[in-house]
């Protein structure tokens, strides 16, 4: 702790901003002097969890959060010199974990698969699909409602459907997105590289390298954070909606996942033709069992559906296939050797909280792995919709909120996920799908206005 705070000092630090997410994975945070912060890390900092949305009632709202100073990041948006740590959540005691916590499910989740033997290390790799619009405009009113935006490449789109690695001029924000990858990059997060995507208004994508799970959830939270607030800087809008715009391509955030014990990949096998281990393919059985229930915290928002209904490389049912983008569970296929050997999760998107979708995720193949639910060798090509074997993807965030509801064992097992949390979950689900749905739609006034 003293050690933390010198080296603080010695970099001429003067504030500290301590983020933290609520259970809709929504980012929070709570900045003071460099000087308290000795105190916020030995007794933490007291706030109303019933304020932090779905953590708590307000008849018992006291909770505290501590930092957690083993990552320091020097936050480049604010004007006097900032470090940002993200904090751990405990009860009033201070030293009781909060279980409703989102960063503590995952931590959870890590310290079971250890506990297990299958795996000693798990590293992912996050790509990140959003727009950069120019200006934006919604409403919702009783008597009107709508919205309206515009990009820097609206020429673009009326010459172009597919403007997939389309290069400069017509790229309009690659140099904004090497600033961006060079602000994440200085924050400790490698990146792979950039580009622009399929949709012609400015649809891009940001893909960082392979980071430990450990950290997957707050670098997720700091990448969304510097884009939004980058792209800010230059007055522009950054937006992570699954389906931000109708008959265009929408914006996934793909998971590509590693398991190691040791120095093995435990993924990987040179028996197999695929290189796939018996693991590897029992892992991706318990992913195929249990994706509908994983929708609710992978693609937990209305609009999520909208990208998910089929077409433009968004999965619809799930299998597992080597380099077929319309399958939910892809093993990319230019990867080979057991080093590189890997699988790709596509249907997740950022509106996500990161640590319960990488949570849930993991726990999904480790019931797979435990249970044996081995799918059978990679397949090429979509199966039928009337294979039981290989689920359709819920057609709306309802369909999803059933499904957890009644498969939600293998995310409860060991209270690693609360009841209680997946009932609170559940529960502002179910208001947001009644709340949503009450309002009509551009799209029904021409559909139905003149009947």
């Amino acid at each position: 702790m003293q050690k933390t705070v010198a080296k603080l000092e010695e970099m001429s630090v003067e504030f500290v901003d301590l983020k933290l997410s609520d259970l809709a994975g929504k980012l929070h945070h709570i900045t003071f002097p460099l000087s308290r912060l000795a105190k916020a890390i030995k007794t933490g900092i007291g706030f109303d969890g019933s304020s932090l949305g779905g953590f708590r009632g307000v008849q018992e709202s006291d909770l505290i959060v501590r930092p957690d100073t083993s990552n320091i990041v020097i936050d480049p948006f604010y004007e006097r010199s900032t470090v940002t740590f993200f904090g751990d959540i405990y009860e009033p005691d201070g030293k009781t974990p909060f279980a409703g916590c989102p960063r503590n499910i995952l931590k959870k989740t890590l310290e079971h698969i250890r506990a297990s033997g299958i795996a000693d290390k798990i590293i992912v790799l996050p790509e990140f699909e959003f727009h950069i619009f120019d200006e934006v405009e919604f409403f919702a009113e009783p008597t009107q409602s709508g919205y309206v935006v515009t990009t820097g490449e609206e020429g673009l789109a009326d010459s172009l459907k597919n403007a997939y690695h389309i290069s400069n001029p017509l790229d309009t924000t690659a140099n904004l997105r090497s600033d961006i990858a060079a602000i994440i990059a200085d924050a400790g997060i490698d990146v792979k590289y950039h580009h622009h995507e399929v949709g012609p208004h400015s649809q891009v994508e940001i893909e960082a390298d392979f980071m430990d799970v450990s950290r997957a959830g707050d670098s997720i939270q700091l990448i969304k954070y510097i884009v939004k607030n980058r792209v800010a800087g230059e007055g522009l809008f950054a937006t992570f909606m699954p389906k931000p715009l109708a008959g265009q391509a929408g914006n996934g955030m793909h998971l590509h996942i590693q398991l190691w014990k040791g120095e093995k990949n435990v993924f990987a096998s040179a028996s197999d033709e695929n290189e796939l281990s018996e693991t590897a393919l029992s892992f991706l059985g318990g992913i195929i069992k249990h994706a509908r229930a994983l929708c609710a915290f992978t693609n937990p928002s209305t609009n999520s559906y909208k990208r998910l209904m089929g077409g433009m490389e968004a999965p619809k049912q799930v299998f597992h296939s080597r380099a077929n983008r319309k399958a939910a569970v892809r093993i990319p296929g230019y990867v080979r050797g057991a080093k590189d050997l890997r699988f790709e999760y596509r249907v997740p998107d950022a509106m996500a909280n990161p640590y319960l979708a990488v949570a849930g995720i993991l726990l999904a193949g480790l019931d797979g792995v435990e249970n044996k639910l081995n799918p059978g060798p990679l397949i090429p090509d979509e199966p039928k919709p009337s294979d039981k074997k290989f689920p359709v993807l819920p057609h709306d965030l309802s369909q999803a909120i059933r499904s957890l509801a009644q498969d939600s064992g293998f995310l409860t097992r060991d209270d690693i996920f609360p009841k209680d949390v997946v009932k609170k979950w559940i529960k502002e689900k179910e208001k947001e799908i009644e709340e949503i749905s009450s309002y009509p739609t551009p799209a029904e006034y021409i559909k139905y206005f003149a009947i």
